[in-house]
């Protein structure tokens, strides 16, 4: 593709900023458009980052759809609108980078799958924790091979008092024109979840690609809402903590912990994951950064590395990629495939928390 890729942002809140950010870092990129239901923010959006065109609203669908001056679109809009319109981009010939998580089930992620599939368009999903500086040095020591293989993954996103804002106000009505912005985040119709659908998803795929992205065969999962209750004052709330237990083939496992709000130590506000090795361990958050443990005594004593942290930054980084994919210099490491097999994993630990039994995954 010669010249700058013109890209359209659908959405202009704080995420949007973010890909804003990311696009202009990476270069190669030219936002030519931002859509969003309410004007200030278009403008808010539009003046942080020089963009002039702001005319199109996510309602004048058909007017971006068909339009040539827009090669690649970001998507940055609540859940239940990731799986529709990133569809309906993709058969119209766009790029696509969508916010996560992909759909509201596996369902909506398969329909989505086969739409990239037959369109030949890039379609990557905003995993971007995969391109920070933790997260890519624990990536290093793992492919040399200084933790052995990765067996089993401690990973944790627990905030002591986090409901995200706006969710309180859901029974209210008290929502954005056109039914999106705050409040959705506790209705599953258009979140399709509580914390395991925000924070939950996004560790899980950490520590899923680190542990070597092995084959999900079952979990065991419980859920929780005695937080968001108080909060929100309807007959059926989304889930404010997770936990759960994931088995892949070959014997590896996964422990999965996440929660919007929780009474624990307030140190321990944040998120965690422990990597076990063969040959070693690696801690990823920690106050000084990732660190490595090998060459173990039989006392259980361990030499201690603090990795050196490589010089990115989540968002630019993983525009770089996206721009990568669309040149075809490299295939999306969120993609489609990627996109089905974590709500999958999702819908299954929805499935056990809901009966108390393990659910396959499928």
């Amino acid at each position: 593709m010669a010249g700058a890729i013109r890209v359209a942002i659908l959405g202009a809140g704080k995420i949007a900023a973010r890909h804003a950010e990311g696009f202009q870092a990476a270069g190669g990129f030219q936002i030519a458009a931002i859509a969003d239901l309410i004007p200030a923010r278009r403008r808010a959006l539009a003046d942080a980052f020089g963009v002039k065109d702001v005319t199109r609203e996510v309602a004048d669908a058909n007017e971006l759809l068909n339009d040539p001056g827009i090669d690649a679109v970001s998507i940055c809009l609540p859940n239940h609108m990731h799986a529709s319109i990133a569809t309906a981009l993709l058969r119209a010939g766009k790029h696509v980078v969508c916010e996560t998580p992909p759909a509201l089930n596996a369902v909506e992620a398969k329909r989505l799958s086969s739409a990239a599939a037959r369109s030949g368009k890039v379609l990557l999903f905003a995993a971007q924790a995969r391109f920070g500086p933790n997260e890519r040095a624990a990536r290093q020591a793992i492919e040399k091979g200084y933790a052995g293989e990765i067996r089993h993954v401690r990973a944790a996103w627990m905030r002591t008092r986090a409901i995200p804002a706006g969710a309180s106000f859901a029974a209210s009505g008290s929502i954005e024109p056109g039914g999106v912005g705050v409040g959705w985040y506790a209705d599953k119709s258009r979140s399709g979840g509580g914390v395991l659908m925000d924070l939950g998803s996004q560790i899980l795929d950490v520590a899923h690609d680190l542990l070597g992205r092995p084959r999900p065969v079952s979990v065991f999962a419980t859920t929780g809402s005695q937080f968001v209750r108080s909060a929100v004052p309807i007959a059926d709330p989304v889930e404010d903590t997770v936990f759960a237990l994931l088995r892949f083939e070959g014997g590896k496992t996964l422990e999965l912990s996440a929660s919007w709000a929780v009474n624990q130590p307030p140190h321990q506000n944040g998120k965690l994951c422990r990597l076990y090795g063969e040959a070693g361990a690696i801690d990823l958050y920690t106050r000084q950064g990732p660190v490595l443990y090998r060459d173990f005594s039989a006392k259980g004593e361990a030499k201690e590395t603090l990795m050196k942290l490589p010089k990115v930054a989540p968002y630019p980084a993983m525009m770089r990629h996206f721009r990568e994919c669309i040149q075809g210099k490299a295939a999306p490491l969120a993609g489609a495939d990627y996109g089905l097999g974590l709500m999958q994993m999702i819908d299954a630990i929805y499935k056990s928390a809901a009966s108390g039994k393990s659910a396959e995954i499928r």
